[in-house]
């Protein structure tokens, strides 16, 4: 015999409570989202120079001066207070360097009208990636260099930035030469004080939708950081 009409709506009205409460029990276990500050000591040594290893508080990215796309010369001041995403790449790169632009265009669409949030890539070919080659892969792959810049310049430079800013190539004997280094797939994040927040793996697109969300998470924090001293 079916369940009486009273019968079945008490039955549902405790589905429901349980319902609710399974979900209100989830969303206090839920972990607040936390990014950690990274120092060189955090890091895998193979990419960090030796005279920073055992850094562990403080880092912020260094000074640079160096040249986007669009022939412009660029600088730290250009960036400071936004959010950057960091990587190394060439543009005659057959392997990950592909899957790196494509998901980084996935980060550029999700901050396209966002000017809190700047993409740097810079070259690790240098004297092939000229001004001019820059531009035509940026066109070519739809870079907005507004939101993305294509960094080339001195070779010393952008690989002292990788070694002692951003750790992301590897140390002389594990691929580098005087003509070019060979940079890792990781995409690095950069919080508007100029701290690492995060390396992902730029060849998965997981991995860039686990980016997008923490940059996200950042920009809201600094939101709120600005509100509550307002």
């Amino acid at each position: 015999m079916g369940l009486k009409r009273i019968e079945r709506t008490k039955l549902l009205i405790l589905m429901m409570v349980f319902i609710l409460g399974v979900a209100v029990a989830f969303s206090i276990q839920k972990p607040t989202p936390y990014l950690p500050v990274l120092n060189p000591a955090d890091i895998e040594p193979s990419v960090v120079a030796d005279s920073l290893e055992r850094v562990g508080s403080g880092h912020v990215v260094g000074e640079f001066n160096l040249v986007n796309q669009l022939g412009e010369s660029v600088s730290r001041s250009d960036v400071d207070g936004k959010i950057r995403v960091v990587s190394y790449f060439f543009t005659t790169c057959p392997g990950i360097c592909i899957d790196m632009t494509a998901n980084l265009k996935l980060v550029q669409a999700a901050f396209l009208n966002d000017h809190r949030v700047m993409i740097m890539s810079h070259s690790a070919t240098p004297v092939y990636d000229s001004v001019p080659v820059l531009q035509a892969y940026g066109e070519a792959n739809g870079i907005d260099p507004q939101r993305w810049w294509l960094l080339t310049g001195d070779p010393k430079e952008l690989n002292t930035l990788a070694r002692t800013s951003y750790f992301t190539v590897l140390e002389e004997g594990q691929g580098w030469d005087e003509h070019s280094f060979i940079h890792t797939e990781n995409l690095v994040l950069i919080d508007h004080k100029g701290q690492l927040r995060g390396y992902y793996d730029g060849t998965r697109e997981d991995q860039a939708e686990m980016l997008i969300g923490h940059i996200q998470y950042l920009i809201d924090k600094q939101a709120k950081a600005l509100s509550d001293e307002g």
